[in-house]
């Protein structure tokens, strides 16, 4: 932490009361890096819940159940044939301007994450018309199944029906955005702009960022917290400090969590969310699945996936859901088939191919599976292996950039799904989509992911399962475990809060009860050995 940092967070933490008195103020610690502000533009999942609290979309998450809640949506309807919706707009809707929100904002809104083809912008591609419009295939927006029929009328045309169509509506790639910041780039030095929210932006630095409460939202009556403020770190002691003295309610992420001392409100729980690696399917010979799959079956995956190592190893990609089970990924090493497979892409024993270049952030577990693969694939083979460490606050900008597409052969990311569908994990995969960072084409995998788009409930959870299989047999992407979230709070104290799969708590649901301690205070210069949070998993 540097130390202009350190003294902005310092000279907060003066500001601020601690528990127990009368609060005004709800303190969340995030990570270092700083949010993206656009909703359309954000991708990780610090974003997406500092998002809960700026901007609303038609639906939002239950916070405990994650059922869609109706938000923007007064009403909505569904045609017979599942395809067809129509929303009415709550007539009290307003923009924290004053404003009020029509039909049109969602057009114009929808329509420029088409025209960035943004990274979630796969998520559209369910409505008809919107997959043409945002590969420029089709740029007449008429063309696109996002219409207002009058100013508080909405109408949304699918390509097919989608049972998960009023949960994908919660994620904050559909909120909306306001006129005057649909050309901004740089939204931070707009600040304060206009947004739907139960929430408003103030102030941002590069140590936090401040909300008020928007007196224009729709639902402000239910909104009991005055003013949220988010702090950016990565120092553990530092975070666990200041909720060790009361002055911060929830650490989001770092936290040294052996020196927490309420242990209550340390919470660890499963989410649907995955950590994997992949293969950089762009070029040659890494697009070649015999070659991937012969790299895969010289891998030890009982060492690799040990369960003395993580809580909940995972031999798939998608968390195993009711009525989805059947999928069938690499499980074991088998040298004989590897030998084979490369013999026959045309690499006898591993000759030819060009040197692997394998990509990680710098934490001990990534750091060990790298090492893991270069020792098996160098023993076994006659090829070299380089690691390249990066810094893990700069790693998932570098691969997902990749200014040079040939700079990695393998790499790994952690997923969270954004509804609990197998399509939240596979969509990503589809050719062309922006989220495909592996640069993944296959037509089987798109063969069976088409046919689900018309398939019934049961069939089509039997057709992702084989799209899955595909993936995972063809060895593009390699899962190592599911994933448990981590955070520090005061459930107690903190309602509103609840565990979910989703990993995510909107900000309107919370308000203060009666602390478990009080006060909960000890030495803010208490020595303590950092321990990370990935540690946990």
């Amino acid at each position: 932490m540097n130390s202009r940092l350190a003294l902005a967070v310092f000279a907060i933490t003066a500001l601020l009361a601690p528990i127990g008195a009368q609060e005004t103020e709800f303190v969340t610690v995030y990570g270092a890096q700083l949010p993206q502000l656009d909703p359309q533009r954000a991708l990780f999942s610090n974003e997406a819940q500092i998002h809960t609290a700026l901007y609303e979309g038609l639906f939002t998450y239950d916070p405990q159940t994650l059922e869609p809640v109706r938000a923007l949506a007064q009403s909505w309807s569904r045609s017979i044939d599942g395809k067809v919706y129509r929303f009415s707009i709550r007539e009290n809707a307003q923009w924290s301007d004053g404003t009020a929100i029509t039909a049109e904002d969602f057009v114009r809104s929808w329509l420029r994450m088409l025209d960035l083809n943004a990274e979630y912008a796969t998520f559209f591609d369910i409505i008809a018309g919107a997959r043409e419009y945002r590969l420029g295939t089709d740029r007449v927006a008429d063309h696109v199944g996002i219409k207002a029929i009058d100013p508080m009328t909405l109408e949304v045309t699918l390509v097919r029906p989608a049972a998960y169509f009023t949960r994908l509506l919660c994620h904050q790639s559909f909120a909306l955005i306001h006129p005057s910041m649909i050309g901004v780039k740089d939204w931070r030095a707009a600040i304060p702009y206009p947004v739907n929210g139960p929430y408003r932006p103030v102030s941002m630095t590069d140590s936090e960022l401040v909300l008020e409460k928007n007196e224009k939202y729709w639902d402000a009556a239910s909104v009991e917290i005055p003013t949220l403020r988010m702090m950016f770190t990565d120092d553990d002691n530092l975070a666990t400090s200041l909720f060790n003295t009361g002055h911060v309610h929830w650490l989001d992420g770092p936290g040294n969590y052996e020196q927490v001392l309420l242990q209550t409100a340390i919470q660890v729980f499963p989410i649907y969310s995955t950590h994997y690696w992949f293969f950089n399917c762009e070029f040659a010979p890494w697009n070649d699945q015999r070659v991937r799959r012969a790299l895969a079956l010289l891998l030890p995956w009982d060492t690799i996936r040990s369960s003395d190592t993580y809580r909940l190893p995972a031999k798939t990609l998608v968390l195993p859901l009711p009525g989805y089970s059947k999928t069938k990924g690499i499980e074991r090493a088998d040298k004989e088939e590897a030998l084979k497979l490369l013999a026959d892409a045309g690499y006898p024993n591993g000759q030819g191919l060009p040197e692997i270049v394998i990509a990680f952030a710098d934490y001990k577990q990534p750091r060990a599976i790298a090492t893991t693969f270069k020792t098996e694939w160098e023993k076994a083979l006659d090829l070299h292996v380089t690691l390249k460490p990066m810094a893990p606050s700069s790693y998932y900008d570098g691969i997902a950039n990749r200014a040079d597409t040939t700079s990695f052969t393998l790499a790994h990311e952690t997923w969270i799904g954004d509804f609990a569908d197998p399509e939240a994990f596979l969509q990503m995969w589809t050719t062309g989509a922006p989220l495909n960072v592996a640069g993944y084409e296959d037509k089987e995998f798109m063969d069976y992911m088409n046919q689900s788009y018309a398939a019934n409930d049961d069939t089509r959870m039997q057709l992702l399962s084989k799209a899955e299989t595909e993936l995972l047999q063809g060895a593009a992407c390699l899962p190592i475990y599911h994933n448990f979230a981590a955070s520090v709070i005061d459930a107690e104290y903190v309602q509103g809060w609840y565990q979910n799969a989703l990993d995510i708590h909107p900000y309107k649901y919370l308000h203060f009860g009666t602390p478990s301690v009080s006060p909960n205070v000890a030495d803010a210069n208490m020595p303590a050995k950092a321990r990370p949070v990935s540690a946990l998993q």
